[in-house]
């Protein structure tokens, strides 16, 4: 068999996001499979627990398992995380940033601190981490011409609420579209430092931050996306290793957001091409009557609302 394009074994990979849900179950599986990595979290005792679980679960391998506590949402902090790790001789060659979560409720609801977070917590904690690793991994190889750089990968997590944002999400889809286009000028401008970068769009998956989000959200977003059920984080997980294994720079979770997402391809690569471009030909034709359908049960809500107030 040929190797994948997700060439793992005897590499460092950079986690953040990885004290629990998707970030902690990539990190575990990349080391699994003989990558060693970096978990990155605020807090230090659960990722330095979870390290040492991870390490014992899966035997004395010839990789290695690390943390560091940081604040990716904090420039400084990032600058002086990469600025140690370029003292100890790591450079990672994957940066997986996996920070993100949702406040999901209306947005006369939402509080001035809610609104702070949602920017912090879902652009800022992966720009920040990426655009402070770039800038040392230039520091330290001026000496080199740009094809000389070893390859790299950075894969950013937004969602198919970027893509196809609704009603109760205006806390978390802004910046998760955001990260899209953020991915799409990133690929622009380090390909010619050898870095490839990835884009996820995960749909719903069961982790702490989904039930945290399912606690407030209203019941027209919950009735909008209708009765599908979040698949486990081990799974979701596989699905993306695999997608980049497979040499896809974009990968969905669930069939209707690869469905969602060919409704506005743009620029974004491509993921069964031929077929998207049907999709988004056929999408564009029926878009227009299910906005219909989704602003009558809005117009709906916000009647019984007022009945209720």
């Amino acid at each position: 068999m040929l190797p994948g394009k997700l060439v793992v074994q005897d590499k460092l990979a950079l986690v953040t996001g990885a004290s629990q849900g998707l970030g902690l179950e990539l990190a575990e599986k990349l080391y699994n499979k003989g990558c060693s990595v970096i978990l990155v979290a605020r807090r230090e005792a659960v990722i330095k627990k979870e390290a040492e679980r991870i390490k014992s679960n899966h035997g004395k391998f010839s990789n290695t398992i690390d943390y560091i506590a940081c604040d990716v949402s904090d420039y400084k902090q990032c600058q002086e995380m990469w600025a140690s790790m370029a003292q100890d001789g790591k450079d990672p060659d994957f940066i997986f940033n996996c920070v993100g979560g949702s406040v999901c409720k209306l947005f006369t609801e939402l509080s001035g601190d809610e609104l702070s977070l949602g920017i912090n917590t879902n652009y800022t904690a992966t720009l920040f981490p990426i655009h402070a690793g770039i800038k040392q991994v230039l520091g330290d190889n001026q000496s080199k011409s740009r094809k000389e750089f070893k390859h790299r990968h950075i894969v950013i997590f937004s969602s198919v609420a970027g893509v196809y944002p609704l009603i109760g999400y205006s806390q978390y889809a802004p910046l998760k579209a955001a990260l899209m286009a953020l991915s799409l000028n990133l690929r622009q401008e380090l390909t010619a430092y050898n870095y490839r970068v990835s884009c996820i769009f995960p749909g719903n998956f069961d982790s702490e931050g989904y039930r945290e989000e399912e606690r407030t959200k209203p019941s027209i977003t919950k009735k909008i996306e209708g009765s599908s059920v979040a698949i486990t984080t081990s799974k979701a997980a596989d699905m993306i290793l695999r997608d980049l294994d497979r040499g896809y720079d974009v990968s969905y979770t669930d069939s209707i957001g690869w469905i969602l997402s060919s409704a506005s391809l743009g620029t974004n690569p491509r993921y069964w091409s031929v077929l998207q471009i049907i999709v988004s030909f056929l999408f564009s034709i029926i878009a227009p009557f299910a906005s219909m359908v989704v602003d009558r049960d809005i117009e709906g809500y916000f009647k019984e609302k007022d009945k209720e107030d």
